[in-house]
Formats: structure tokens, C-alpha cells, sequence
């Protein structure tokens, strides 16, 4: 039980293996598809489609698949460490809901551009992490954190009105600008708790 106590912890280090896998997957496949254009296109269109769907069929859109694939597993094995550090029900649900985010970011990867429920999927997976940030935030305003609770309750919530009335050009700003909300969230959340674990000393 002690040595599962002590690989849980490292955990948290997956939430900074899923960041760079997938600024690593998105750069890699621009750098094979130079018809991308951030302006013009949507990230999906590195996974999958052909000129019928308005761009060039990508070369190599495996990387970007299992790139896909390999992020949202990093997420739900973070999932695993929000869970494990819950320090109520509330956050404990959020990690739960989380680790749902993970498995649609998953099925991006394999419901790729071109197939039936790609577009489902690639909503749902933006809507689900928001709800988890949402009760991650609540989680931490319930033990009085309000700074860091306060900014993660609210931020996806002002997030989705920016991205309802701000004039995102393509579908790739709008996914970008999703992409960023959620990996900022993830370190306000690491940074709650570094905060949480200084404070109990």
C-alpha cells in the first residue's frame, strides 16, 4: 500500500506529460502539413479528411491521431492523482469528470476528421473538461481557497462567453484558445495545491 501511495504521487507529473504531448502533436503535424493555415483551418484537419472537406488530405495523420490518443491518456492518469488528493467529494467528482474529458480527447484521436461522430466528440470533449474545472473550482472554494477556487470556478465559465462572441477567424484559434484555457486551469489547480499542502504545515 505504501509503494502504490508513492507511485500515485508522481501522478501530477502526467498533467505536464499531457501539456507538451500536445503542443508536441500539434507542431509536429503543422510542420508535415504546410497547406495548414492556423487562420483557415481547424487542428482536426491534421488527422483526417481530404479535399472534399476543404483542405489537402494530411500526410502522416497518425501523429496527430495518436497524439491525440497518447494526451487524453495522460489526462485520465491525472485523473487518477486529482482523485487520489480529493479533499472532498466535490474534487473527487471533478477528477472523475476529468478522466471522462481524457477518453473523448481519446476519441478525437480515433473518431478522427471525416468520420461520423468526430464532431460530437470534439464539442463534448471541450464541454466535459469545462464542467471538471467548474467543480474543481467549487471543490476548493468548499475548504475557503477562494483565490485559486474563485478564478477555476469562473474561468470556464467566462472562457465560453469569449469564445461565443470573441471573432475567432478558424476553427483552430477557437480549439487553441480552449487549449490554453484548460492547461492554464490545470496549473492554477497544481498551484492550489502546492498552496493547500504549505498552508497544513
Amino acid at each position: 500500500m505504501d509503494r502504490f501511495n508513492t507511485m500515485i504521487k508522481y501522478f501530477k507529473y502526467f498533467s505536464y506529460l499531457a501539456i507538451l504531448s500536445s503542443w508536441i502533436t500539434i507542431l509536429i503535424s503543422v510542420y508535415f502539413n504546410p497547406w495548414f493555415k492556423l487562420t483557415r483551418n481547424a487542428l482536426s484537419d491534421l488527422g483526417g479528411g481530404n479535399l472534399l472537406s476543404g483542405h489537402p488530405p494530411p500526410k502522416y495523420p497518425f501523429i496527430y491521431n495518436y497524439g491525440m490518443i497518447i494526451t487524453g491518456l495522460f489526462m485520465i492518469l491525472f485523473s487518477i492523482y486529482i482523485i487520489y488528493v480529493s479533499r472532498n467529494k466535490i474534487e473527487n467528482s471533478g477528477g472523475t469528470i476529468f478522466s471522462i474529458s481524457g477518453l473523448f480527447l481519446i476519441l478525437i484521436g480515433i473518431y478522427h476528421e471525416g468520420t461520423y461522430p468526430h464532431d460530437f466528440v470534439s464539442m463534448w470533449f471541450y464541454i466535459i473538461t469545462s464542467f471538471s474545472i467548474f467543480f474543481i473550482g467549487i471543490s476548493i472554494l468548499a475548504i475557503k481557497n477562494y483565490k485559486y477556487g474563485l478564478t477555476l470556478t469562473l474561468l470556464p465559465i467566462i472562457s465560453w462567453l469569449i469564445y461565443a462572441f470573441a471573432d475567432f477567424k478558424s476553427g483552430a484559434e477557437g480549439e487553441i484558445f480552449g487549449i490554453i484555457v484548460i492547461q492554464i486551469s490545470v496549473i492554477i489547480y497544481l498551484a492550489d495545491l502546492r498552496h493547500y499542502k504549505f498552508n497544513r504545515r
